[in-house]
């Protein structure tokens, strides 16, 4: 499962953990139409800045229950702008 952090210069602002349906590989992700969602790695870490965390909350909204859960995706979408309120923050995708 895999858990999501926003980070600003080493300390954790907030985290949550993905809905257990929340897989981009085995979901068959379009890495081209999702570049962001599409290259989530489930099993090691993915760090997003913030221009990267700006096309992840619109690739949240086109994507859909299909690809990620309705339930995780509002609390993707609040971290994403936990992350950008401030500058020097980034997200964390910690894969297990």
């Amino acid at each position: 499962m895999i858990r999501v952090e926003v980070r600003s210069y080493g300390e954790v602002l907030e985290s949550s953990r993905a809905d257990p349906d929340f897989d981009p590989v085995l979901s068959g992700v379009d890495r081209t139409a999702y570049p962001i969602l599409g290259h989530l790695d489930p099993y090691g870490d993915t760090y997003l800045n913030s221009m990267q965390v700006t096309t992840l909350k619109g690739e949240i909204a086109r994507a859909g229950d299909r690809l990620v859960p309705a339930r995780f995706a509002g609390d993707l979408l609040a971290l994403c702008e936990l992350c950008l309120a401030d500058s020097h923050r980034f997200m964390r995708f910690i894969g297990d």
